[in-house]
């Protein structure tokens, strides 16, 4: 699954879909691993990363735009 948030208009539902998505790899790795699926597990890993990444961006659009009004 690959999904982009919208960082000029961020919502905090797309924010707490990061954080569920974000949970539930966690949870997938910790099956993989009590299974010794150590290539899935890799794999899973690489895309928390990312997942937390855009998290982390997101997170800051929404800070940003709670200090600062937008001008366009």
């Amino acid at each position: 699954m690959t999904y982009t948030p919208n960082y000029l208009s961020p919502s905090w539902d797309e924010y707490m879909n990061l954080l569920c998505w974000e949970a539930r790899l966690a949870q997938e790795i910790e099956l993989h691993s009590r299974r010794r699926n150590w290539n899935e597990v890799a794999v899973l890993k690489r895309e928390k990363q990312k997942v937390a990444i855009r998290r982390k961006c997101l997170k800051a659009a929404l800070q940003h735009r709670k200090t600062s009004p937008m001008t366009i």
